[in-house]
């Protein structure tokens, strides 16, 4: 138990801040509860101030837009490095792709990539912007699902752990509004 809690723990993060990340990125279609907009206003407070810092850090200054796809990609690396370190401890069996589990992550990465690069404007002055939303979602999808990372662990299944824990954010979001309006 001992030798998986590293890997748990990333896992574990991985999956809660993709989600946070991309339910923060529904800001537009969703009417929030009370403490969603609290929870939501502090991760899109605290999120461009960490990443402020690592560009600062470069001496690079960091277009906003780029903030959730850069927390995005980091959740995702986070994810598939817990998955890769849970799978080392594991006894090594046959990889085997089914085109079920193909299309299930084919699935899983179109709906957080529609979550992400949606709400990306796409005026001539933000082309480029929005361009590098995109390289950055798809170099960490390629990257969490290389087998330096994630070794032969399930990634797919993670990816839809995130997509449940927004949909119980949004769940939680909607009942919530409910107990106050009745």
């Amino acid at each position: 138990m001992l030798k998986e809690l590293p890997g748990l723990s990333l896992l574990s993060l991985g999956v809660i801040g993709a989600a946070f990340t991309l339910f923060a990125n529904m800001l537009a279609p969703l009417d929030l509860a009370d403490w969603a907009w609290w929870m939501v206003g502090s991760w899109q407070e605290a999120t461009p101030a960490f990443w402020d810092r690592i560009a600062a850090w470069f001496g690079l200054e960091l277009p906003n837009p780029l903030v959730q796809p850069l927390n995005l990609a980091a959740f995702l690396l986070l994810t598939s490095l817990g998955v890769g370190i849970r799978d080392r401890h594991r006894e090594a069996s046959a990889l085997t792709v089914s085109p079920r589990y193909l299309a299930g992550g084919g699935a899983a990465l179109f709906a957080i990539g529609y979550i992400i690069l949606t709400p990306v404007q796409s005026s001539s002055a933000e082309q480029v912007v929005s361009q590098a939303t995109l390289t950055i979602f798809l170099a960490a999808a390629a990257a969490s699902f290389s087998r330096p990372l994630a070794g032969r662990g399930n990634l797919i299944k993670r990816l839809w752990y995130v997509l449940g824990g927004v949909c119980a954010l949004v769940v939680l979001n909607e009942f919530t509004k409910l107990a106050v309006a009745s």
